[in-house]
């Protein structure tokens, strides 16, 4: 990823350790008490019975080995420290070999409302409990082993699939619209937005989701529904690449944000 980030992640000790200041660990302490009163009815099971598995404190930010014992355990899966911002070579390597990347950093108190890129908070409280379950597991490896093998012309496209589902991918229950996508579980101005009858919610299609433009610093316009965590491991085992190849030939839809860039008059 070309640009920098402003954030330095944190190296382990020789024992694996990252010690975090109190400051840290009380900004982690108030984001896990927002983030649990948002998700209380929002959340999808499987997020919930993740959450309950990998037992994270509340007081402080987990050490790494902690939730490592449990997903290694239950999926097979590990988390790996890595420097705030990585490239896609070796987010696909790391996710190819079950490992997720993990940047050891928190933001700011400037930034606490929102972060633009992914903190641990993010990583951890987003992603890490959905990890637990065998079918998300898969998917997300089955993406990274694709990712790591695919050209850089079409990791643009995977990208947007990955965006749609762990990111940003909602499921409907008998329950009702739920979330799964970690990108809104660890943003409670995302959450709420969710139920707003703002976004355009549509059905998952999967070659719809490889042509559809996101951006990734405002709050999405559209998001895709699954009917059960299941689904993703059905994605998963589908041939993703010839899709890739159909919505190239196909096109992109037109986003449905203004461009990024609007110069002032």
């Amino acid at each position: 990823m070309a640009k920098a980030s402003k954030y330095t992640s944190k190296t382990p000790d020789e024992n694996g350790v990252i010690h975090w200041s109190e400051a840290e660990n009380k900004i982690w302490s108030e984001l896990v008490a927002r983030q649990l009163k948002c998700i209380t009815g929002t959340a999808c099971n499987e997020y919930m019975e993740g959450l309950e598995k990998i037992n994270l404190p509340h007081d402080r930010i987990p050490q790494l080995s902690e939730l490592n014992e449990v997903l290694l355990a239950t999926t097979g899966w590990q988390v790996t420290p890595v420097p705030a911002l990585i490239d896609f070579d070796e987010f696909f390597r790391l996710l190819a070999n079950k490992q997720f990347p993990v940047a050891t950093f928190i933001r700011s108190r400037e930034e606490f409302d929102y972060l633009q890129e992914p903190d641990i908070f993010h990583e951890i409280f987003g992603h890490c409990a959905m990890l637990t379950n065998p079918d998300f597991a898969e998917f997300t490896h089955k993406y990274g082993q694709l990712g790591y093998a695919a050209q850089k012309k079409d990791r643009v496209y995977l990208a947007r699939m990955y965006w749609f589902t762990v990111e940003f991918g909602l499921m409907q229950t008998d329950e009702g619209l739920r979330i799964y996508g970690g990108g809104i579980l660890s943003s409670p101005g995302e959450t709420q937005y969710v139920y707003s009858g703002t976004p355009e919610i549509n059905p998952m299609n999967v070659l719809d989701v490889l042509r559809t433009p996101y951006r990734i610093d405002i709050m999405q316009p559209l998001y895709y529904t699954i009917n059960s965590i299941h689904d993703l491991f059905d994605i998963s085992q589908l041939d993703i690449m010839a899709l890739v190849e159909q919505a190239k030939e196909l096109g992109l839809h037109d986003p449905k944000f203004p461009p990024k860039e609007k110069l002032a008059s």
